[in-house]
């Protein structure tokens, strides 16, 4: 939930700052559009909430509506001079007037793609949610397979919904302000190319990371031993897999460096036993007691949800001082 939260304050201020520049940039232009003044100019850069926008825009209609009156009057004189005059004022309260509205419609615009993308990324982030807790919610002693597997993907297709999320955003709001992506774009592909020649191991891990996540090669609470590091997997990204061994000890392992990945706990895992008996004893006796006794867990109420076949008998494995040893197992849940 942490982590939804931070990446969703991340999403808020990366857009934010992104219109912020987009907008200052677009009342320059529209500035410049509107009239060669300087001082007016200077007015337009300065950041201006809607309210006082609106406002300038409702005084600059009935300045328009005062010079059309003069210049009716005037017309009538036939002065050419203050025609002339009347005429360039009215076009450049026309042109203030048309740039005004298109920052207001523009910048209303931006918010509300932001918006949108903000609502879509809440969205996926429940809609993920909200679909591993359907797949768990049938046992609650146990996460099914589906459950883990949508657990892992889920960092995947957060990350990737992320990043389409934030380059749509963007482009969409650089178009709505009439930016040329085309050398944005040219620009990022020569940036992605020469990262892609310093950064050819990132690359690799990430690669790598796509594939584990896809081919479902471990999940999240899984056992594994990769090459030559065993441990639970705590935590799995397009980067890394982290592991926490039997002593607690945190291991990284770049998904670059997986070669090759023993899963102690795909799908299903055995529990080998070995139980030692007397020599007096009877041992066929034992090995009945002992599939009696795993027939009784598979119909118990609790047990029986954690075991998934009956008991495998191999029988005697060894012969020590005082007892044989006979070794069985169970297949059960991991």
């Amino acid at each position: 939930m942490k982590t939804n939260v931070k990446k969703a304050i991340f999403l808020i201020g990366f857009s934010v700052f992104i219109m912020s520049i987009l907008l200052a940039v677009d009342a320059f232009s529209q500035a410049e559009i509107g009239t060669k003044d300087k001082a007016s100019v200077e007015k337009v850069k300065k950041e201006e909430s809607k309210e006082q926008i609106v406002k300038e825009i409702k005084e600059l209609e009935k300045k328009d509506e005062k010079i059309e009156k003069e210049l009716t009057k005037v017309k009538i004189t036939g002065e050419q001079d203050k025609i002339d005059q009347l005429t360039k004022m009215l076009q450049e309260t026309q042109m203030q007037k048309t740039a005004k509205k298109s920052f207001l419609e523009k910048s209303l615009m931006s918010v509300a793609i932001i918006f949108i993308g903000l609502f879509l990324f809440l969205m996926m982030k429940l809609g993920l949610k909200q679909f591993e807790h359907l797949l768990t919610k049938k046992d609650a002693i146990r996460e099914t397979e589906m459950a883990l597997r949508m657990k892992t993907l889920s960092k995947l297709f957060n990350w990737l919904g992320t990043i389409i999320l934030i380059l749509v955003i963007v482009y969409m709001v650089l178009e709505n302000h009439g930016l040329n992506v085309a050398p944005l774009l040219a620009g990022a592909g020569i940036i992605g190319l020469a990262f892609g020649f310093g950064g050819q191991y990132l690359i690799r891990d990430l690669i790598n990371g796509i594939f584990i996540l896809i081919e479902g090669q471990y999940r999240i609470n899984d056992v594994v031993k990769i090459g030559k590091y065993g441990g639970l997997v705590e935590d799995i990204n397009l980067r890394i897999t982290t592991l926490r061994d039997l002593e607690g000890r945190v291991i990284i392992v770049p998904n670059g460096e997986v070669k090759t990945v023993v899963n102690y706990t795909r799908e299903y895992a055995q529990a080998l036993l070995d139980i030692g008996v007397a020599y007096k004893e009877n041992v066929d006796q034992v090995m009945d007691i002992i599939k009696e006794i795993g027939k009784e867990m598979r119909n118990d109420k609790y047990f029986g949800r954690l075991i998934l076949g009956d008991v495998e008998m191999f029988g005697v494995d060894d012969f020590g001082d005082s007892q044989v040893t006979i070794k069985f197992r169970m297949k059960t849940l991991p």
